[in-house]
C-alpha cells in the first residue's frame, strides 16, 4: 500500500491556491487550508498512482511502428 505523503506546510498550500487563483476570506483561509491539507493527506486513498495498463488505449508516440 503507498505511504502517506507528509503534511505540506502552509506557505506551500497558499502556493497552490495562488496558482490556481483560488483567494480565500481572511476569516476564512485559515480553515480552508487546513481542510486543504487534510484533503492531500488522503489523495493517496482515494486515487492511488495507476500502473501503465490502467492508462487509456490511444496515447500519442513518437516511435514509429513497423
Amino acid at each position: 500500500m503507498p505511504q502517506p505523503p507528509t503534511s505540506l506546510d502552509t506557505a506551500e498550500i497558499e502556493a497552490r491556491f495562488r496558482h490556481a487563483g483560488i483567494v480565500p476570506p481572511a476569516d476564512r483561509a485559515q480553515g480552508t487550508y487546513e481542510s486543504a491539507d487534510q484533503l492531500l493527506a488522503s489523495l493517496h486513498w482515494l486515487r492511488p498512482p495507476r500502473t501503465a495498463a490502467a492508462e487509456p488505449s490511444n496515447t500519442f508516440s513518437l516511435v514509429e511502428k513497423d
